[in-house]
């Protein structure tokens, strides 16, 4: 067989190979959030960027909770995720005077006995975009000292928060594929999550109209300065 033929089979081959294979999740930066407990714990939900969605994890599918509607007016799209095997709903509702957000702490999902990776974890993403979650893991019935700890399954992972403390983490990533993957890590191997909101915080491009208001604006200024020297 020629040794052009044998190049090209190759070369077909390990691209479609390639094609067929699964996008790698992006690496994620990790952060300490706001914390959110106590009368206005809500505000320390991160409205920057756009909202994509947020979701509160309950064992079961219902109808969506608002968060504070005559402020940050969020609606939490309540999930039974296929990432966890369990759930509760006596977790505390850390003080809130926000009927919503005592809802969503009060309940949350959890994985009995072992942590998680979960590969599409978060979905729909536009490969490109920049991305920020925020993730709310919290209890106060028990267990307030055990903590959470989260990961990309690239080995980045945020820093360890106690239950009790209320305090979020956020995870900042590029998209690298239209998935990605989350892991859930608690010291004790049982690990818990209340809701999660995700945002995008590309910058939006300009409109084609947005583009000829801002050439013209040019064009005006050019001629004007050309008018002052002359």
């Amino acid at each position: 067989m020629p040794a052009t033929t044998t190049m090209i089979r190759i070369l077909t081959a390990t691209a479609l190979a390639a094609a067929a294979a699964p996008a790698l999740s992006a690496s994620i930066t990790w952060s300490t959030g706001p914390t959110f407990n106590g009368p206005n714990g809500h505000l320390g939900i991160l409205t920057n960027g756009s909202l994509v969605e947020a979701v509160s994890l309950r064992g079961s599918p219902g109808s969506s909770v608002t968060v504070d509607p005559t402020g940050l007016n969020i609606s939490f799209d309540v999930v039974n995720s296929p990432a966890f095997n369990a759930s509760w709903s006596t977790a505390g509702s850390a003080g809130s005077n926000d009927a919503g957000w005592s809802s969503i702490l009060r309940n949350f999902e959890w994985q009995q006995g072992s942590n998680v990776t979960a590969t599409n974890f978060l979905s729909g993403l536009t490969v490109g975009n920049t991305y920020q979650v925020q993730f709310f893991a919290a209890r106060t019935d028990c267990c307030a000292t055990r903590t959470a700890t989260f990961g990309d399954g690239a080995g980045n992972l945020s820093a360890a928060v106690q239950h009790g403390s209320y305090t979020s983490i956020v995870g900042s990533f590029v998209a690298s594929a239209t998935t990605q993957t989350i892991q859930f890590i608690d010291s004790t191997s049982n690990p818990i999550l209340n809701a999660y909101v995700l945002r995008d915080l590309t910058a939006p491009i300009p409109e084609p109209g947005t583009w000829a208001l801002m050439a013209a604006g040019l064009v005006a200024v050019g001629a004007l300065a050309r008018r002052r020297r002359g």
